[in-house]
């Protein structure tokens, strides 16, 4: 009896020793191993933190970019265009003119003169014309902005050249409707001019003021690196935060010109105080710069090289940003050995395959994309 449980008992010693021995050999692996994934995870995480950093820097730098250029576009023709629709005075017209039929306003006064572009499709003056044009639909692609009957032929171009109607002046009210109509100078037309005029000094004060925050906000990408920096919870030095990624974007960066005006004729009907009798029209010349103190804004169009830079935002830009990785248990230098990197692409584009929206023919629908 003792026999048999001195033999159980070294039988089950023995396979006591079969399970150590292989799993005292095997522990420093599975060390290894668990070392191995937390490393790995540790490295995956400041990936994946330098790649939202990335995207979200370079979405806020270009979404200030697409926001600029939709703003330029509202500036350059809708915002005037829906402030001077509501010049909706209505003008008599003279005894001999009184059968044709026809109803003009203020509006009109300006429009046919080429004094604002309006929107389409109709760019006919009279009651359905472009002040009774419809609001474009939300797909729609092309709000159609022009002058009266393709007045101002060299302003509506990307490199607008600055042409004058008479002596070298522009004329902003039309000699037609001043001549036929009653739209005297004292009765309606200098609260017309003044209203006109503060337009267009309103959306001037909205472009510089535009012009300025933008220039401020991206300059040196000043956006993308704060995001970058911010994103990567300080991680890196912030002067040296995504500055790879930001020399790239500092070679986008847009600039925009005013077009301006300064000597003007405004045609006007001779007033008489309260005479019923038209006395026919006059030609009233303006400098504006002796009146506002400065030439007055008309709208903002890109420079060349701004376009050009605009058409290769369209395709799509690549950025590309190395950073650190974490130290590690095995000692390996990765960022020196590998260089990890993050990569992402960006686009700015508007419904054109020129991706010039601003000008001519403004429409504010540019749009950000971030990819891979």
């Amino acid at each position: 009896m003792r026999q048999t449980l001195t033999l159980i008992k070294k039988s089950l010693h023995n396979n006591r020793a079969q399970i150590l021995l292989p799993a005292v050999m095997l522990a420093p692996i599975f060390i290894l191993v668990v070392y191995l994934l937390f490393e790995t995870a540790k490295l995956s995480m400041v990936k994946v933190e330098n790649q939202f950093a990335l995207d979200n820097g370079a979405y806020t730098q270009m979404s200030a970019t697409s926001g600029y250029l939709n703003g330029m576009a509202q500036v350059n023709a809708v915002l005037p265009y829906r402030v001077m629709k509501t010049m909706s005075t209505e003008l008599v017209a003279k005894s001999s003119y009184a059968n044709k039929g026809e109803k003009v306003t203020v509006f009109d006064v300006f429009y046919t003169a080429g004094a604002f572009p309006a929107m389409g499709p109709n760019h006919e003056m009279g009651p359905n014309g472009a002040v009774a044009n419809p609001p474009p639909a939300a797909e729609s692609t092309d709000w159609n902005f022009q002058y009266y009957k393709g007045m101002r032929a060299d302003w509506n171009k990307e490199d607008p050249k600055l042409t004058a109607d008479k002596d070298g002046k522009v004329i902003i009210t039309s000699e037609h409707i001043a001549d036929n109509y009653f739209f005297g100078f004292n009765a309606i037309g200098q609260a017309a001019l003044r209203e006109w005029a503060t337009i267009y000094i309103r959306t001037q004060s909205i472009y510089l003021s535009q012009d300025y925050v933008y220039k401020d906000m991206i300059e040196k990408s000043k956006v993308f690196r704060e995001s970058y920096y911010l994103n990567t919870k300080g991680s890196c030095k912030k002067r040296e935060c995504g500055r790879q990624a930001a020399e790239t974007l500092e070679r986008f960066e847009l600039e925009t010109e005013p077009f301006e005006i300064d000597d003007i004729i405004m045609n006007i009907t001779n007033d008489f105080g309260s005479s019923n009798s038209h006395a026919g029209y006059y030609e009233l010349p303006i400098k504006l710069s002796e009146v506002i103190k400065t030439k007055l804004f008309q709208f903002a169009y890109l420079t060349p090289q701004s376009r050009t830079r605009l058409r290769r935002l369209q395709r799509g830009v690549s950025l590309k940003q190395k950073f650190q990785a974490p130290s590690n248990r095995f000692n390996i230098n990765i960022t020196q050995r590998y260089k990890p990197y993050v990569t992402n692409s960006v686009t700015i584009s508007c419904p054109r395959s020129s991706n010039n929206c601003v000008w001519p023919n403004p429409l504010p629908k540019y749009s950000v994309k971030v990819g891979l």
